[in-house]
């Protein structure tokens, strides 16, 4: 009969994140269900398999990034901070997978709760994760207000590659527009820094007249520090042209910056379809990973009860484990 409930609990939940996500994509929400419909499935095996699998991904991202700290140039706080959580969460879970594994014992409601504190953070990482590959499969809409490309710093005054492909998609999205016989406008966005000689809109705009994208076609935004101030600097100038800021947008940025980019126009209450360039893939677990915490932020309400629950039912299997 369990089997049954799980298979009808999984169907339930992909239909509702299927439902959700043709919508309104850009929300979290439609990880979290397809979370849930995964932890019932995998709880055929076993039903802590799951939060385990998840702090253990996790925990392995926290300490690649802290290791980088080895590196003379990525020395510093932070980089210690990631590596000391990373092997914490490591060690949780080895430690707890190893406890249950033993003859029950009194040590063994001890071993739910060591194994289940990285839980947690392991589910949400994994919904954020689910909710971004869900997000990355909806296709933009045509004929957009305007196409807007994201800042991501400069490296000694020039566009470096990862920006160089975030402008190389926006160029591209422009120019299928164009083929369909949209003109529309191409905004490059970006503010200056305390270690770059010009700012980040001035380069992009620079490097897309260079690779072919007109003059009269661009505006550029150069005030920007942050997503946020992106998504809303841009708008106001295409207020300034008397464009429909009501219409929706093309944001593109990197890959692994689509989900939280859509989770953040969604809030600010512009209607954007976001889409990435690519990225190296050596440089994406530390990426993701800086984006995962990053959104973690923009809930915080919703984490802090979604942590409570986590920690009552912590307490329930424990005390449910007391031997006699």
């Amino acid at each position: 009969m369990r089997p049954l409930v799980d298979l009808v609990l999984v169907a339930a939940l992909l239909a509702l994140a299927v439902r959700l996500s043709r919508t309104e994509p850009r929300r979290w929400r439609v990880g979290v269900l397809l979370l849930g419909a995964l932890w019932a499935a995998t709880s055929l095996v076993h039903v802590l398999l799951l939060p385990w699998l998840g702090a253990a991904v996790l925990g392995l991202l926290f300490v690649g990034n802290g290791v980088r700290m080895v590196l003379p140039q990525a020395r510093g706080l932070l980089n210690v901070v990631a590596l000391v959580i990373g092997v914490a969460m490591l060690a949780a879970t080895v430690l707890g997978v190893g406890l249950l594994g033993a003859p029950p014992t009194t040590l063994t409601p001890a071993a739910v709760v060591v194994l289940l504190l990285p839980g947690y953070p392991g589910l949400a990482f994994v919904s954020f994760a689910l909710y971004c590959l869900t997000y990355r499969r909806h296709r933009p809409r045509p004929d957009p207000a305007a196409v807007v490309a994201l800042g991501s710093g400069l490296v000694g005054g020039t566009v470096p590659r990862l920006l160089a492909h975030r402008l190389d998609a926006a160029a591209d999205a422009w120019r299928e527009e164009r083929d369909r016989g949209h003109d529309v406008l191409l905004v490059p966005s970006g503010g200056q820094g305390d270690d770059e000689p010009m700012a980040e809109g001035v380069a992009m705009t620079a490097y897309l007249v260079a690779h072919g994208i007109p003059p009269a076609s661009l505006a550029t935004e150069d005030r920007a520090t942050t997503t946020e101030e992106n998504l809303l600097l841009s708008r106001e100038i295409l207020r300034a042209r008397g464009l429909d800021v009501e219409h929706h947008l093309r944001v593109v940025t990197s890959n692994f910056h689509v989900g939280r980019a859509a989770l953040l126009a969604r809030r600010l209450g512009i209607d954007a379809d976001v889409t990435g360039g690519p990225t190296a893939w050596y440089f994406l677990p530390s990426a993701f990973l800086r984006e995962f915490l990053a959104a973690l932020t923009l809930h915080p309400r919703t984490n802090l009860a979604g942590l409570a629950a986590w920690v009552a039912w912590t307490a329930y299997l424990a005390y449910a484990v007391l031997p006699g």
